[in-house]
């Protein structure tokens, strides 16, 4: 292994680190301060409820991954490898880049995150800072990641995860764009037709 090559790999583990720590504190923060009053609490607690299935699925694709890209099945993946000094480059520069953006989209975000979709009690709208060049800057900052990550450790392994992650993020958004509009009506409609999706430079198509 290249010296540029170890120096790609070790930037795209301290942006997963970084994801991991920001995610972990963030959700400890938020939680404690949206949570302090008795109210609060219990309105969580039955959001939490209701989004139990949601979350055990979620827990379960994860396992599933796990056990499909684990060492049982490492020769696979290895003909599967191919790294390039330009492509790992870029690579880290992207997973650099989108975990800015996690992060910004994460503290703007603040107690209204959920690891699944959900509208909580007293949700607000967020439109500003990096929600106001996507909507959803939390998914694209995390494909990013992804195609990063996938660029810069020469494919393999993780041509599984972003065959994984884009159909998942593709229905998560659909899935999040039906709440919202539900919960806030005309206001997020308009919202949803200024401002795209994943791409900033890409307009959301307008329905005739």
């Amino acid at each position: 292994m290249s010296g540029v090559q170890t120096a790609v790999q070790g930037v795209v583990s301290g942006c997963i680190v970084v994801f991991g720590v920001t995610w972990l504190l963030g959700a400890l923060y938020f939680g404690l301060l949206a949570h302090g009053s008795r109210e609060r609490a219990r309105g969580w607690l039955r959001g939490l409820r209701a989004s139990l299935p949601a979350r055990i699925a979620l827990v379960l694709g994860i396992a599933a991954m796990i056990v499909l890209t684990g060492p049982a099945h490492s020769p696979f993946w290895r003909h599967l490898r191919y790294w390039n000094p330009v492509l790992g480059i870029t690579g880290a520069a992207l997973a650099v880049a989108s975990t800015a953006l996690l992060v910004w989209a994460r503290l703007v975000l603040g107690a209204m995150w959920a690891s699944v979709p959900l509208v909580q009690e007293g949700h607000e709208l967020r439109t500003n800072g990096p929600y106001a060049r996507v909507r959803h800057p939390i998914y694209t900052g995390f494909l990013g990641v992804v195609v990063g990550a996938t660029l810069a450790e020469g494919f393999g392994v993780w041509l599984a995860a972003t065959a994984v992650t884009v159909p998942w993020l593709l229905r998560r958004v659909r899935v999040e764009d039906g709440l919202m509009a539900a919960e806030f009506g005309d206001q997020y409609r308009d919202y949803r037709r200024r401002v795209p999706a994943l791409l900033p430079f890409r307009r959301p198509w307008r329905r005739t």
